[in-house]
């Protein structure tokens, strides 16, 4: 068994979705089975509308993802504050685009939240937690596109479950980034820590380690990592933080591993005109030909809904006592 970076790995068990028989997005959401009835709660909108004009998925296209997508999702989501990307008009030019973190007073009640205190003096933000699939649905139905959560849970915010390393090809090539995330595989795996890679749903790739212990530990850890990294490939890959120091290097960031910070969960679709999605890999399918445009809303679902578990569920933290 490989380790956590830091510890023994305990794999989680992949969580369950509250639903049964999914309801059908395009009308309001029932059931007659429990998870039918809790889904009840949210009653679907404008579900005719288009959301993504070039690839020409509704919001009912959205609604019906995220519902399909919800049991491998929810564990990834479940207990972390989240940001919320709305865009109510759609992914299109001069269209509204925001991050919410607050949670308006006219949300149901039934979603739960988690009041946090932020870096400025004397201010909080309430963050909603998305715990179970009617709060994802009603989100969804609130024309969020994209779930950004913290790497740590509401009951332990200083200790994340897993350590993020964000490749980003800035001005280089899809296919570097590619060529990095394979040596940082590579040197994990030496290392004997357990490993993940996805799809970041737009043009880079994240790598994903458990992780047990505080953010600062997890913060040093992963810096001195990708330095490593980006000293193996010092043409391609750089950790310079400065954009305009890198020239047309792979980004190796490990920067996001702070509390308060947040990541883009896998399953999750993105703001982008080809409506893609972060979606778990195999090591092996990272190859020369791979595009980020590989999944989008309609392939991710296929390929979603044909695995047995979840290729992620080691980094939906198991419980600790």
């Amino acid at each position: 068994r490989k380790k956590r970076a830091g510890q023994t790995a305990v794999r989680a068990r992949p969580g369950r979705s509250a639903i049964a028989k999914p309801p059908s997005p395009r009308r309001p959401a029932g059931g007659g089975d429990s998870g039918g009835a809790r889904a009840a709660k949210v009653q679907f909108t404008h579900t005719e509308r288009v959301v993504y004009p070039e690839a020409g998925y509704t919001k009912g296209d959205v609604l019906e993802f995220y519902l399909k997508v919800a049991d491998k999702l929810l564990p990834h989501l479940r207990d972390r504050p989240i940001t919320l990307e709305r865009l109510p008009d759609g992914v299109k030019e001069g269209a509204p685009h925001f991050w919410q973190k607050n949670t308006p007073s006219y949300y149901p009640r039934w979603i739960p939240r988690v009041k946090l205190p932020t870096t400025e003096a004397g201010k909080s933000v309430e963050y909603a937690l998305v715990n179970g699939v009617e709060s994802l649905l009603y989100l969804v139905n609130q024309n969020v596109l994209t779930f950004h959560v913290w790497m740590s849970r509401q009951r332990e915010p200083d200790r994340p479950d897993y350590v993020l390393f964000d490749i980003d090809p800035h001005q280089s090539t899809f296919a570097n980034a590619v060529k990095v995330a394979k040596a940082l595989h590579e040197l994990l795996d030496a290392e004997g820590v357990e490993n993940f890679v996805k799809t970041s749903g737009k043009s880079g790739l994240h790598v994903l380690t458990p992780w047990d212990g505080d953010f600062e530990s997890s913060r040093a850890w992963a810096e001195r990592i990708a330095d490593r990294v980006a000293g193996e490939l010092p043409k391609i890959a750089t950790t310079e933080r400065t954009i305009a120091k890198r020239g047309s290097r792979v980004y190796v960031d490990a920067m996001q591993n702070a509390k308060g910070k947040h990541a883009v969960p896998p399953y999750v679709l993105r703001a982008t005109p080809a409506a893609t999605a972060s979606m778990p890999l195999e090591w092996k399918e990272l190859t020369p030909t791979l595009t980020p445009k590989k999944f989008d809303l309609k392939s991710a679902l296929a390929r979603i809904t044909k695995q047995p578990r979840d290729p992620l569920a080691s980094l939906t933290g198991a419980p600790r006592n």
